[in-house]
């Protein structure tokens, strides 16, 4: 039997088709692409067979089988290269496929390859704003899908390994090549944030000189709302730069935690007077000083997002709590709550429950990060109408008496 074949009757299990699941919908999400699917490779019989199909008619075709060169995801699967179709009609290599099933014309497939090989692929259509797709669509979608081969990987290197020790040193070596991706994020930042600023710039002065009520106008307001949303990006992507950058944390130094605290708070200060809104402090942790590992960052985020919970009239409760291996965070609002479909995805890279445009969905999945940092991690219990409560619990050998 084939390596790879083996690798699908072994590893492709439930758990990690549902894994795989999860990157198609955070592709679309990504993407803003309302028809997408997920087909997993048998490499024993030399074919794809679908499973999952995502769009609003909700077709019931999985189990569908494509030969490796038969239509458009059998030739990805052949040449292994991802492909982009802006209009089918008029591509002459898959204008003879049947092309069923989609509102558009342009479309994007990825193959999911990993160091054993193909193991599937990922078709992403119907952008919602019927615009094709652009090769940076294509490049963000490729980028995705790597990040999660990677993560993938790691998984299993990390399963297979009989010692701890060997484990320890495959996640050393998996933290190094993410501060290797931190310090190119940092420089990709940094290329984009100074064209970005000329932009805005000038759309700025643009929209001051036309006209009101102008269709102008109206477009270049469009402008500036999709250049704000990229500023957020590429501000996340700094900060996770600097997060996941291992040589940053040479650097840093202890700060009382109740500051910590209380600087998020003199920031929002007027949103949280604007809002009616009460912040309860239990601060029971006494005058402990806390290495800075972007700490200061988690209480800030998990702050905003309480804020922005509570409709109008609200509270917020803060809350320290010293243990004998460890300091306990909370932070219990008032707010709208989550909902449980959706509670157990919110950690996750480009997962945001904002509506598009307000936010980038990486403020978690940086929080979490700059956890791990503190041997710690973040708990939460969330529901609709009942608030959210979260807690953060970090190793008391990074904290100090002052």
């Amino acid at each position: 039997m084939p390596q790879s074949n083996q690798i699908l009757n072994s590893s492709l299990d439930l758990k990690f088709k549902s894994f795989l699941e999860e990157v198609l919908k955070d592709v679309m999400y990504a993407l803003s692409a309302e028809c997408g699917s997920l087909f997993i490779f048998d490499a024993g019989h030399k074919e794809l067979i679908l499973d999952s199909f995502l769009n609003s008619c909700n077709l019931r075709i999985k189990g569908l089988k494509k030969r490796v060169g038969e239509g458009v995801s059998g030739k990805v699967a052949d040449i292994n290269k991802p492909v982009l179709v802006k209009n089918i009609k008029a591509d002459a290599r898959f204008r003879s496929n049947g092309y069923k099933h989609y509102k558009t014309a342009s479309f994007m497939s990825i193959p999911i390859i990993t160091s054993k090989g193909l193991i599937g692929l990922i078709n992403i259509a119907d952008k919602s704003n019927k615009e094709p797709f652009s090769e940076s669509d294509l490049k963000f979608a490729v980028a995705i899908v790597k990040y999660a081969v990677m993560l993938l990987e790691a998984s299993d290197s990390c399963s297979e390994l009989k010692s701890e020790k060997e484990c320890l040193g495959k996640e050393k070596e998996l933290l190094t090549k993410y501060a290797s991706v931190g310090k190119l994020a940092a420089g990709v930042v940094h290329e984009i944030n100074n064209p970005l600023d000329g932009i805005i710039r000038f759309t700025n002065i643009l929209i001051e000189q036309i006209e009101n009520n102008s269709v102008s106008k109206e477009y270049l307001l469009e402008v500036k709302n999709g250049l704000s949303r990229i500023a957020k990006i590429t501000k996340s992507l700094y900060e996770f730069s600097h997060i996941v950058n291992v040589d940053s944390l040479k650097t840093r130094e202890y700060v009382y935690l109740n500051d910590m605290l209380d600087e998020p708070l003199k920031v929002y200060a007027e949103k949280i007077m604007n809002g009616n809104i009460q912040i309860k402090k239990k601060f029971n942790a006494g005058s402990i000083k806390v290495v800075d590992f972007g700490l200061q960052h988690v209480f800030s985020n998990l702050i905003k997002n309480a804020l922005d919970s509570i409709q109008a009239v609200g509270i917020i409760e803060i809350s320290t709590e010293l243990h004998n291996d460890t300091v306990k965070i909370g932070f219990k609002d008032s707010g709208t709550g989550i909902p449980s479909e959706i509670l157990g995805h919110i950690f996750e890279p480009f997962f945001t429950t904002k509506p598009v445009g307000k936010g980038t969905g990486l403020g978690l999945s940086i929080c979490r990060e700059i956890i791990n940092k503190y041997e710690g991690k973040i708990d939460v219990s969330s529901a609709v109408g009942d608030g959210s409560n979260f807690t953060v619990t970090i190793n008391r050998k990074y904290t100090k008496n002052a």
